[in-house]
């Protein structure tokens, strides 16, 4: 319905527009124009008119005032069109960093994971020695006599000589240490407790 309304009048412009005698008509025409939105066509029709009459001041007038309101549409439009840019490119930004972000988030995961794996490898191998350290303890155990016990070796050493001198030291000792412990007498009698 609104396709149908706007080809009629544009075919009701365009038949005035043959029809138009004189300046006056092209000015209706303009104005017309002007008020239905159509800018271009009443620019048109104004543009007729001052061809017919140079000189025509409401014309002139008019005329002036479409290109006024021409300049604030083309200039809205290229606003509108910067605008939409700087969106466009704020929002390629946002996406690049939001990119740039997983990136080194899954890197950082990648690095952690290998972290990881090196870790368990590293005690996995730390494991492994052990245990072989275990059975290597193990198999030493078995293939070695069993050793003697603390001072059997001392006792191989030693003669019977030896044995007798190292007895006779000691008991020699355990005399002074005797005549150290005994308490000396002195001529002071005990003394009587006063309480």
């Amino acid at each position: 319905m609104k396709t149908f309304s706007i080809y009629l009048s544009t075919i009701l412009l365009i038949s005035s527009v043959l029809h138009a005698e004189d300046a006056n008509s092209y000015y209706h025409m303009g104005a017309q124009g002007y008020i239905g939105g159509k800018l271009g066509e009443a620019i048109a029709a104004v543009e007729r008119g001052l061809e017919l009459e140079p000189g025509h001041a409401e014309l002139q007038a008019l005329y002036e005032k479409l290109k006024e309101e021409q300049e604030k549409q083309q200039q809205n439009q290229q606003n509108q069109q910067d605008q939409q840019n700087q969106d466009e490119q704020q929002q390629e930004q946002q996406q690049n960093q939001q990119n740039q972000d997983e990136q080194q988030q899954d890197q950082e995961q990648q690095q952690d994971q290998q972290n990881q794996d090196e870790q368990n490898e590293q005690e996995k191998k730390e494991q492994e020695q052990q245990q072989q350290n275990q059975q290597d303890q193990q198999n030493d155990d078995k293939q070695q006599p069993p050793k003697p016990e603390l001072g059997e070796e001392e006792k191989k050493d030693i003669s019977k000589e030896e044995a007798e001198r190292i007895l006779q030291a000691l008991r020699s000792k355990e005399k002074e240490n005797k005549k150290l412990r005994k308490p000396k007498a002195s001529g002071k009698g005990t003394v009587a407790k006063d309480w």
